[in-house]
């Protein structure tokens, strides 16, 4: 297996670092022979933790600051506060810095110092054009297996990534180019780091076929390996738990409004009444009987089965038009259904989630 030359690649980074003095330079499984190249080139290397705990160790020329994806973690990324304010100083001290990563940009969550990650310039591994994950140079140099590479390829890229591309292949299963039509340009920055992808002529080629069979099987791994929780999870879990237990909160006020004796089982239909019970007596209430033993009943719906009861007159639209709640149905019973299955959440849930919450908070009242 032949190996490439990468010394004009390296200069071209080394030359690129003079000019923006800082570089994220991300590139991972499938070029690891350039990342070699560029960790044995003239340069102070330090990985994130060393440089953290005692700085530069120069003066002056370029520093590489390796793996930089262990930001990514949820505890390590407290730290990229502090690392930015370090890198900052000594950048002013005449140091080029690259941000070595095999983690794309994206993947970072927003935290105080992360607008380092838009202070530095990109780069990525040499522009190649390739018809399948067997041609990239890990495999073609190195020898390791395509499959294993292109596993290795998703897993650096993270769970959003991942999450958008599950999206566009299998649940809108297109390919090509109406694939990558979906995806927003960090997202596209993030496939080319990665080598899946390369501009070309105004373009971007997928570097695998374009049927992108391979990327479908090897997404299918990826995903269902994933245990660790998205960063967002905890903000969309914290916004759908308010929507949900907003809409419990008027639904029930305008039944005892409407029923003050009885809403319990005036509020729901016989099947929703059958429901509740059982849901009840399995989980909690084992010596309930009836329906009127639950303290309260709604809290045994789903938030479909609670959407439901708007429908009934004297419960009323809770201060929504038709459109608006057709408009809650489309964006946010999504979110409940990936997250009631653990499944992966789309980079747009949060943005969904936080709006709806604070839709419902200024409708209803307090």
């Amino acid at each position: 297996m032949s190996a490439t030359d990468y010394s004009q690649w390296v200069g071209e980074i080394h030359a690129k670092v003079k000019i923006f003095r800082l570089v994220f330079l991300q590139i991972g499984a499938s070029n690891e022979p350039a990342r070699r190249a560029l960790l044995g080139s003239n340069s102070k290397l330090l990985t994130i933790q060393s440089y953290l705990e005692g700085g530069a160790g120069i003066d002056c020329g370029t520093l590489i600051l390796d793996q930089f994806e262990s930001l990514t973690g949820r505890n390590e990324s407290a730290h990229m506060g502090q690392l930015r304010e370090k890198l900052f100083l000594d950048l002013k001290a005449n140091i080029g810095v690259i941000l070595l990563s095999r983690a794309p940009r994206v993947a970072f969550p927003a935290v105080v110092g992360s607008s380092l990650l838009d202070d530095a310039s990109f780069a990525r591994a040499p522009a190649q054009r390739f018809n399948g994950v067997d041609e990239w140079p890990t495999c073609s140099e190195d020898g390791l297996g395509p499959e294993e590479v292109l596993h290795r390829s998703l897993v650096e890229l993270g769970p959003e990534v991942c999450a958008s591309l599950d999206r566009v292949v299998y649940e809108a299963q297109l390919t090509d180019q109406e694939a990558l039509n979906l995806l927003s340009a960090r997202e596209l920055e993030a496939l080319d780091g990665a080598g899946l992808t390369s501009p070309e002529s105004g373009a971007r080629l997928w570097n695998i076929p374009w049927h992108l069979s391979p990327l479908k099987m090897a997404l299918d791994t990826t995903i269902a390996s994933t245990t660790d929780a998205q960063h967002r999870l905890a903000n969309i879990s914290d916004a759908m738990w308010k929507i949900e237990r907003l809409i419990r909160r008027e639904v029930r006020r305008m039944a005892v409004d409407s029923w003050p004796r009885n809403w319990r089982t005036q509020c729901l239909n016989e099947d929703l009444k059958r429901k509740v019970l059982e849901r009840a007596t399995e989980s909690a209430y084992i010596a309930a009987t009836t329906i009127k033993q639950v303290r309260d009943p709604l809290e045994w719906l789903s938030l479909g089965e609670l959407l439901q009861l708007t429908e009934n007159p004297k419960i009323g639209r809770l201060g929504l038009e038709p459109p608006q709640w057709r408009q809650f149905r489309d964006q946010v019973m999504p979110i409940r259904n990936r997250l009631a299955h653990m499944r992966t959440l789309h980079p747009e849930d949060e943005a969904n989630a936080v709006k709806w919450r604070r839709v419902l908070e200024a409708r209803l009242p307090n």
